[in-house]
């Protein structure tokens, strides 16, 4: 699936994910009261927080108990790490906007505004379709209304739809490593790669579009070896990693139905069959117990 696989869905989820994300940044920019109702929190997001209360109880007795005085109150200092990752996705996003508005022969205008609303004003620019605001303005004084994604063609300009994607997704990461939300949308399957018979398949998720989901084995020496591959794919070519899309799950040719045979064959002794070359390490995830 390499990176033209990006399409105006994937752009939309990357946009999403970047909204919550910088979401979090603002919310986490000074840490002390929240003066406005406070936000939904998934588990993961309430670990964390929860572990950095403990972690600052934990050194306010440790100074305590050796006789010194705490501080008198003060305001919360601003978090600089965050402070840092919001100055980067800015940037970041900033860029992208000046680049899809060239593309298209326009110049990039937005809104003069704080750092946290030039960042909104782009990604709405991008996916938020319908009458707004004027973002971009030709030399000829005309303005393009929000949503210009929806406004590409998913072949003619696959490489920009692509490049967006990995701009969002590169920007989405770092808000929030900042935040210390860091999901990675990998999933290690029981199942064996019918193939090569090691339990090293994993379910790639990223995005909402689930038509885009893949399911690979990522022993980098699991290669097809054509016609009689275990992998029973339709596309069964010599030397191709091995990469299931959605529509390759079900049927007399789909994942399932290998996944199904090569048990069979483990179960009944059949030696594991020799895939590709013969690199030492795989790099995936191991053999979690004996068949």
């Amino acid at each position: 699936m390499g990176e033209l696989a990006s399409g105006v869905a994937e752009v939309h989820a990357a946009v999403e994910r970047l909204r919550e994300s910088w979401a979090w940044l603002a919310l986490l920019v000074v840490p002390g009261p929240e003066r406005r109702p406070g936000r939904a929190v998934d588990e993961q997001q309430a670990e964390i927080l929860e572990a950095r209360g403990r972690s600052d109880r934990a050194y306010r007795s440790w100074n305590l108990a050796r006789g010194m005085t705490a501080l008198a109150p003060s305001a919360a200092a601003a978090r600089l790490d965050v402070v840092d990752a919001q100055a980067v996705v800015h940037r970041t996003i900033a860029g992208l906007a000046h680049r899809v508005a060239a593309y298209q022969g326009s110049s990039y205008v937005g809104r003069r505004a704080t750092v946290t609303e030039a960042v909104v004003d782009v990604l709405d620019w991008l996916t938020v379709g319908g009458p707004g605001r004027p973002w971009v303005a030709t030399a000829a004084g005309e303005v393009w209304r929000a949503g210009v994604v929806d406004e590409l063609h998913e072949r003619r300009d696959a490489h920009l739809l692509a490049h967006i994607h990995r701009v969002l997704t590169t920007a989405g990461d770092t808000a929030r490593a900042a935040a210390g939300v860091v999901a990675e949308a990998v999933q290690p399957l029981a199942h064996r790669c019918p193939a090569c018979r090691h339990r090293s398949l994993q379910l790639h998720h990223e995005g909402r579009d689930k038509s885009r989901w893949t399911v690979r084995c990522v022993r980098r020496s699991c290669l097809c070896v054509g016609a009689g591959c275990g992998c029973l794919r339709h596309d069964r070519r010599q030397g191709l990693a091995h990469v299931w899309t959605r529509s390759e799950l079900d049927g007399p040719h789909g994942l399932a139905t290998a996944v199904a045979i090569a048990q069979r064959l483990t179960e009944q002794g059949t030696p594991r069959p020799r895939v590709g070359a013969t690199a030492a390490g795989h790099g995936g995830w191991p053999d979690r117990r004996r068949a």
